[in-house]
Formats: structure tokens, sequence, C-alpha cells
């Protein structure tokens, strides 16, 4: 997929535009995704009700961040791939973080903005493209990518244009999804065609993040592997779906998604895709610091 094309999916899957985009709307009636597009965290099953789960990975990026650095507040911090603000708002309000948020897809810009607002935040957000940051150097002391360089195949890039708007000694926190490194041919299709009916290119590696990471001036401090309380636990929830659609149950599922307007046979598509590369994901937390020249 080349990226025009990938970025023209990314935009019509976060605009509410064409059949990729009914997952997302399933999601919202679930999920505050009208605020996060990440995943989730929770260490003891915790349930919706108990708390955003969305909300909780984000207070761990942020916890992460602020044990590199004496303090907090104020601090001005870079979140890359902002999606519709929830992180950046919620990094802003619990660390005090001065936050400037950017995203490719402009209708996740507006819903930031006006989520700002509802918030009494001034958080900025920007439309812009994580390879070319509208930024100087020692812009900002501290960046954070949630789950969103899953959705871009030009990561060296990404990092190196990072590194330019970035203090000296500035940390980065970047959680996101990757495949594990010992895929079997087989897997990796399995994984890859997950990623394409999701709009994402092929996924990466822990090693490929290192070597991207090591290569644009980056000093790597920690990797923590998260699954065990993240996408480990998805596929009780796509065997389930899909074992109701073998049931007496599925005609019900099927109207009830048609009662919000939504493409069964779509949703199933992408449930089922997830379903088989699940095993095969990991969840990643890489914190690191920018060498000093």
């Amino acid at each position: 997929m080349d990226q025009s094309t990938l970025r023209h999916r990314i935009t019509d899957q976060f605009s509410y535009r064409g059949e990729r985009a009914d997952i997302w709307r399933a999601f919202d009636l679930l999920f505050d995704t009208d605020e996060f597009l990440n995943l989730g965290y929770s260490e003891w099953y915790q349930p919706h009700i108990a708390g955003s789960s969305q909300r909780r990975l984000v207070t761990e990026v942020g916890s992460r961040v602020a044990s590199h650095l004496p303090t907090t507040d104020g601090v001005r911090l870079l979140d890359v791939g902002c999606g519709r603000g929830g992180p950046a708002l919620h990094l802003a309000y619990q660390f005090g973080f001065n936050v400037t948020g950017v995203d490719l897809v402009p209708y996740n810009i507006q819903m930031a903005t006006e989520n700002a607002r509802g918030k009494h935040l001034d958080s900025e957000f920007i439309i812009g493209d994580a390879t070319q940051l509208p930024f100087t150097r020692d812009s900002f002391t501290a960046c954070t990518a949630i789950d969103a360089l899953v959705y871009l195949s030009e990561r060296n890039r990404v990092f190196a244009t990072v590194a330019d708007t970035l203090e000296p000694e500035a940390v980065l926190v970047v959680s996101d999804l990757v495949m594990q490194s010992d895929v079997t041919e087989t897997e990796r299709r399995l994984v890859d065609s997950f990623a394409d009916a999701w709009d994402m290119p092929s996924l990466g590696t822990v090693e490929g993040y290192k070597a991207a990471l090591d290569e644009t001036s980056f000093e790597l401090k920690a990797v923590e592997d998260i699954t065990k309380h993240s996408v480990g636990r998805f596929r009780k929830w796509t065997t389930l779906y899909l074992q109701l659609l073998t049931s007496p149950l599925r005609a019900l599922i099927e109207r009830l998604l048609g009662a919000y307007d939504l493409d069964p046979l779509a949703i199933t598509e992408q449930v089922r895709k997830a379903h088989h590369a699940l095993p095969f994901l990991r969840h990643v937390i890489f914190v690191a610091e920018l060498e000093t020249t």
C-alpha cells in the first residue's frame, strides 16, 4: 500500500467514511471513542464501569514520562497521532503537561479541539503529518505517541522528525501494537491480513523499533511488554462474538447492528481478521531519551 492510499484510508476510517469505519461506530456504543482511540490497559480485568481502560493506558504512559523528569507541571509535551484528544487532555489534567497534539485526520483534530473546549483546557491541536512536524528544535521537553505509530510505515522518519523538535535529553514514550518476532510465514500473512483490514501498514517488531530509535539519536531506556494487560485479553471477546454468529442469536445481532446503520458483514470481517492475528501481536511501551550532541 503506497503512502497516499494509506493516508486516504486512515482519514476515511477515522472520519466515519466507508465500510471500515463501521467498527469504530460500533465501538462508540461501548467505549469513549469520541475521545480515546488507543487500546486499553487493565491489570485485574477491571470492568469499564471501574473507569476507562483507555484512560488507564494513558496514565501508564504519562507515569513513564514523569519518571524521567524532575517535574511535569507546565512541561511542554508533544503528542504525535493525538487522535481525538483524550490522551493529550488526560496528560494535561493529571500531570500538568502543556500539551500540543498533532494528527493527520482533520475530523480527529476537530473532535480534539471540541473536547478541550468542553474540559476548559487550553491544549493545542494541529492537523499535521508526523513525518513533517511544523516545530523548531527545543520546542518540547517530552513526546508521546500512544498506539498511533502503528498507522505509519515510515517510523524512522517519524523518530527523526520528532528528534528535531525536542530539547537535549528529552524523553520519548511510545506505546504501540507490534508483531512478535518469531512468526512463521503463515502467521505473518495472518498479521498482514489483519493490518490491511484495519487500514494499517505492515506491523513493526520490537527489534525494528529498537533499530529505528537507535538510528535517530534516541537512547532506548526501557521496553515493556504489556500484552497480558491489553490485547492478550481481546481474543476471548472475538471468540465470543464469532461463536454467537454461529448460534441462533446471529439474526438478533445483525438486526441490532443494522438498527444503528452498521454493516454486520464488514464488522465481522474485521473481527475475524483480528481474531486470527491476535496470538501473534504484542502491545509494548518503549521509553527513550534524546542523546545530547
